[in-house]
């Protein structure tokens, strides 16, 4: 029953995250989708397909230590989708602040990679030779490795973000904060799970479903605010709605929005300044205050924004 809702909130979570996609089109949201699949990936591979594997060896008889053998195996073929999932959360970072990551982000994750690869060759050289540690101490070892890789990647991501956002003159920087924050709380949530990983079925199994959950926080926060973070398609939106959408989105005033308007019609500056009965000197100094909100440099990608 357990694995049926664990199922079924990794497919809900990935059916929202892909409807971000064809609703916004944003390089943060490919990531997120990317992001949430490979995650759901690796805690199928890692909690549920062992539990599964150990009660088919159980039912056909198979001897213990073939039985130890597959179903510590079996989480290994869930590691790349845990790495990938590390990779498009450094991406998330950048592209929630709207930042080129360049190759910042690639070089961030070898970093980390390599990290893990050292640490985890280490780990089963030792195993393997050396007699003082024990199965228990190895488990715990390796537990605390992904505890602190984890918690790497994860303050990683807040960390860009924040570095990026306290720079950026954008509206509903709340907004994104919190989105953050629900991400970190949601992995600590998960990381506390741990400690009760060798506890009874009674315990464990209900564990596993608040691990799957975790996730669902942010993403329900994120699909109730992301219409104020990010533009929808145009296919799929009036053009006035559009406009709406990124006034709100990057906080137009009143008059900021009737420039923009004049501009959108091909209005020097000065013709600008005599429709709105205003100073020829007020109206650039609005427009300078439009493209730095936006982040543009020109007219040519303020039309392009505006009117498609």
């Amino acid at each position: 029953m357990i694995f049926i809702f664990c199922a079924a909130i990794a497919s809900a979570c990935i059916l929202v995250a892909h409807q971000f996609i064809t609703t916004y089109n944003t390089e943060f949201h490919r990531n997120y989708f990317y992001f949430l699949a490979t995650f759901f990936s690796f805690a199928f591979y890692g909690i549920w397909a062992p539990i599964i594997m150990r009660v088919i060896l159980t039912s056909i008889d198979v001897d213990r230590n073939t039985m130890e053998t597959v179903t510590n195996f079996i989480p290994v073929l869930g590691v790349p989708f845990l790495l990938i999932s590390w990779f498009m959360l450094v991406k998330m970072g950048f592209s929630l602040v709207a930042m080129k990551s360049n190759n910042r982000a690639i070089r961030i994750y070898l970093i980390f990679l390599a990290i893990v690869i050292v640490v985890a060759s280490g780990i089963y050289f030792f195993k393997n030779n050396l007699l003082v540690f024990s199965t228990t101490h190895v488990i715990y070892t390796e537990m605390a490795i992904f505890v602190g890789l984890e918690l790497g990647y994860m303050f990683l991501f807040a960390g860009i973000v924040w570095h990026y956002l306290k720079r950026q003159k954008r509206a509903h920087k709340k907004i994104v904060a919190r989105f953050v924050l629900l991400m970190v709380l949601a992995l600590l949530f998960r990381l506390g799970v741990l400690p009760f990983a060798f506890s009874s079925p009674w315990i464990i199994a209900p564990l596993i479903l608040m691990y799957f959950i975790s996730n669902f926080a942010p993403l329900l926060y994120l699909k109730l605010n992301s219409h104020l973070l990010f533009v929808p398609l145009h296919s799929e939106n009036p053009n006035q709605d559009k406009k709406e959408l990124i006034y709100r989105k990057y906080d137009i005033s009143n008059r900021e929005k009737e420039v923009i308007e004049q501009i959108c019609m091909g209005k020097t500056n000065q013709q600008i300044a005599d429709e709105l009965c205003i100073s020829l000197q007020t109206v650039k100094d609005h427009t300078h205050r439009i493209y730095t909100k936006i982040g543009i440099k020109s007219r040519m990608k303020l039309v392009q924004m505006v009117n498609g």
